[in-house]
C-alpha cells in the first residue's frame, strides 16, 4: 500500500501517542519506586526502603546508566536533568519498538498471536495454560511470555531484543501496558502491520518535531550527538530506494549485460 499523507499522519499520531504514554508512565515510576525525580534529584539508594533485591538491582542499573550519560555528554545541557529525561525516552522507545515488532512478526505469521489481542492472544493463552499460576497474575504471567519472545529474538536481533542492554532495564506496569496494547492494535492500524516501511516510520516519528525544530532554532548545526541523531533520522520511503537502486546497480547490470535483461521492463 502506499504510505500516503493520511496513512502518515495517523502513524505519526500513533507513536506520539505511544511515546507520551510509555515515557510518562517511566516518569512517574522513576519517582515512586525508584526515588529518581524529573527535575534530577536523586535518592541514596539504600533510603528506598520499599524495594526488594530485585528492584535495588534495578534502582542500581538506572542511577549508573542515568551518570554514564552525564558522564559521557557534557556537552549536553541540563546535567542530571537532561540525563533522566533521556534514559525515560530511550526505555520508551525501546518497549515500543519491541512490541511493534512483534506486531509485525506475528501480523506475517512468523510467530503465533502474541500481542494482537493483548491477554487474550492465542500465544499467551498456549503459555498460561503451561505455566499455570506459578508465575503471579495474568499481568506477572503475560510479561513473563513476552521475555520469553524477547529472548527468542534476542538470538538473532541481540541489539533491540537484548534485556541486558542498558536501553531496556524497564517494562510498563499493567494499566500503561494495556493502554499501550490499546494504541498497537487500534483497528485502522492493522493493514500498517503488514507493510515493509511501517517500522522505519515509527522510527522516524519518535523524534518529537518540535524539539527538532528548537534544535534548528537553536543552532545552524548539531551540538551534540544526540542532535546529529534527531536533526538527521529521517526514513527513506521505498520509491526513493527504488529509484536509487533502478538506477545505480539496475544501470550497471543493463549495461553489463548489453540490454537483455528484464530488468529493463521492472525498473
Amino acid at each position: 500500500m502506499a504510505f500516503d499523507d493520511p496513512t502518515r499522519k495517523r502513524l505519526s499520531d500513533f507513536v506520539q501517542d505511544a511515546r507520551t504514554c510509555i515515557t510518562d508512565e517511566f516518569t512517574q515510576k522513576f519517582q515512586s519506586l525508584y526515588g529518581i525525580s524529573e527535575t534530577g534529584d536523586i535518592t541514596p539508594r539504600d533510603e528506598l526502603k520499599h524495594l526488594d533485591e530485585a528492584g535495588l538491582a534495578t534502582a542500581a542499573l538506572l542511577r549508573a546508566r542515568i551518570m554514564y550519560i552525564v558522564a559521557a555528554h557534557p556537552e549536553e545541557r541540563g546535567g542530571v536533568k537532561a540525563a533522566v529525561a533521556r534514559v525515560a525516552r530511550e526505555q520508551a522507545f525501546t518497549v515500543l519498538n519491541r512490541l511493534a515488532a512483534v506486531r509485525t512478526a506475528e501480523k506475517r505469521e512468523l510467530i503465533v498471536e502474541s500481542v494482537a489481542r493483548g491477554f487474550q492472544s492465542k500465544g499467551f493463552q498456549v503459555f498460561e495454560r503451561i505455566a499455570g499460576a506459578g508465575l503471579g497474575d495474568t499481568y506477572h504471567r503475560y510479561r513473563r511470555y513476552l521475555y520469553c519472545l524477547f529472548d527468542e529474538f534476542a538470538v538473532d536481533l541481540g541489539i533491540l531484543f537484548d534485556r541486558r542492554s542498558p536501553q531496556a532495564i524497564l517494562f510498563p506496569r499493567e494499566p500503561a501496558l494495556l493502554a499501550l496494547l490499546d494504541l498497537l492494535n487500534a483497528p485502522d492500524l492493522e493493514s500498517l502491520w503488514a507493510e515493509d516501511e511501517t517500522i522505519g516510520w515509527i522510527y522516524q516519528y519518535y523524534n518529537d518535531p518540535t524539539e527538532r525544530k528548537t534544535m534548528r532554532e537553536e543552532s545552524s548545526a548539531p551540538r551534540n550527538s544526540r542532535e546529529l541523531a534527531v536533526r538527521n533520522q529521517f526514513f527513506t520511503p521505498r520509491y526513493v530506494v527504488e529509484f536509487l537502486t533502478d538506477n545505480t546497480l539496475g544501470r550497471l547490470w543493463y549495461e553489463m549485460t548489453q540490454g537483455q535483461t528484464r530488468l529493463k521492463e521492472q525498473c
